[in-house]
């Protein structure tokens, strides 16, 4: 079903990048630790985000201004992630082609990001009064499901 794409898979692992960063101890290691603390970050901020929007935290702040001030945090991090991710892909696309874990870490990535920016970004940035309770700690777990679901495909990535 997915073979058309298959060559960029072979072609990706065999750029020059791909090839320096499986060779390279350092930048694969490098690469993963900062791919890792960035995921770290990203779910940190979203999982705040939502205890704020359960009503379990940070009750004496209003959710808009809270998620005003952690969007640069999460751009920052949603950065990191995306491009070490990238980097990690090219050095080893063969791999993550085969791999069913792989998969549904870009199926969680790509559910979570266009959450992230929909329906956690209306729903945060509008009055707390607009949406009811339990629509905005629905929208709170989602996210923070949808997030731990990328990190726990990407880590099941080793075992496939």
């Amino acid at each position: 079903m997915w073979d058309y794409i298959y060559p960029f898979f072979g072609w990706a692992e065999q750029s020059w990048l791909g090839h320096a960063i499986r060779e390279s101890k350092w930048v694969f290691a490098i690469t993963e630790v900062l791919h890792l603390f960035g995921l770290t970050v990203l779910i940190g901020t979203t999982l705040l985000l939502a205890l704020r929007l359960l009503g379990w935290a940070l009750q004496e702040r209003p959710a808009r201004e809270l998620a005003r001030e952690l969007t640069p945090w999460v751009y920052t991090a949603l950065t990191t992630v995306l491009t070490t991710g990238i980097l990690l892909f090219v050095s080893e696309a063969v791999k993550c082609w085969r791999n069913p874990a792989f998969r549904y870490k870009m199926l969680f990535l790509f559910l979570a990001l266009i959450f992230q920016f929909t329906v956690l970004r209306v729903l945060s940035r509008s009055d707390e009064e607009r949406f009811p309770a339990l629509t905005r700690a629905l929208t709170g777990i989602v996210a923070v499901v949808l997030w731990f679901g990328v990190a726990v495909a990407g880590r099941a990535i080793a075992f496939f």
